[in-house]
């Protein structure tokens, strides 16, 4: 066992090199490492666009060495016309509710993601949102909106009491900085406001990020997910990725949302409902 784990379990070995540490980082022994995370709140499933059952996810979770999955199926919007509808995923909760019942050492925890509207509003009432364990809301790629505008809806977006975490905002189109037309700083200090946590794509193939927003969202005191937003049961295992990257980052464990055992998770996702 290296070191500087948190617990009893076993880091992977480092498949791919990575960056030194920062200078100016935290101890040794405070750093995120990928035996730090004890479970994965975004993947999807075969009930919307994954490749695989909620089983298959549910297995090879388990197999990598999570403690709990969260499932975060996209809601049915014009966006996604093939999401899931509440009928739908009141029968996948019958179906998670099984499968809780088949593992009792793992929790499975039903979640949604969504895309907010143009205006940083969400498509669905309180009452629906409620009905989830927890809320994950995406912007789309910036379609020319200038910075203020994209910056104000999803700050919006943020702000909503029900949303539990906000997608990719450290990947994809956020890490461009300004060329993106997002104001980071804005957004992490509304997450600071509002407890919102926000998510670190772990995907490998997912352009390097600007880790300053990470330590800058440390510093705010803002929740980071490790997230591989999984779609197919072997990608669950790229949070080792994500971890990897934010230990070279300089971000500590308590930085990471989902170092939390499940009852602690648990507890966090219910804040504000």
């Amino acid at each position: 066992m290296d070191s500087d784990c948190h617990d009893d379990r076993t880091c992977p070995p480092r498949e791919a090199p990575f960056p030194e540490v920062a200078a100016d980082a935290a101890p040794a022994d405070q750093l995120v490492r990928p035996c730090d995370i004890k479970g994965i709140l975004h993947s999807h499933s075969r009930w919307t666009d994954g490749a695989h059952s909620l089983a298959s996810m549910v297995a090879t979770a388990q197999e990598i060495g999570l403690d709990y999955l969260g499932i975060s199926d996209h809601f049915r919007t014009t966006t996604h016309i093939n999401g899931m509808d509440l009928q739908a995923a009141q029968v996948q909760r019958q179906e998670i509710e099984r499968l809780r019942a088949l593992n009792p050492a793992f929790d499975i925890l039903q979640g949604v993601e969504l895309d907010a509207n143009g205006d940083g509003t969400l498509p669905l009432d309180e009452a629906t949102l409620s009905w989830f364990d927890f809320v994950i809301v995406s912007f789309p790629a910036n379609g020319g909106y200038d910075s203020g505008r994209l910056t104000d809806q999803i700050v919006r977006a943020i702000a909503h009491p029900l949303v539990a975490i906000l997608a990719k905002p450290m990947g994809e189109f956020m890490l461009q900085g300004a060329k993106a037309g997002v104001d980071i700083k804005r957004v992490l200090e509304a997450a600071a406001k509002y407890d919102t946590a926000i998510e670190v794509t772990a995907n490998p193939c997912c352009a390097e990020l600007d880790w300053s927003n990470c330590r800058l969202a440390q510093e705010l005191g803002v929740k980071l997910a490790i997230s591989p937003d999984a779609h197919r049961a072997a990608r669950l295992v790229d949070y080792r990725h994500g971890a990897e990257l934010a230990r070279a980052a300089g971000v500590c464990c308590s930085t990471i949302l989902n170092t939390m055992d499940h009852f602690e998770v648990r507890r966090y996702l219910a804040r504000g409902r």
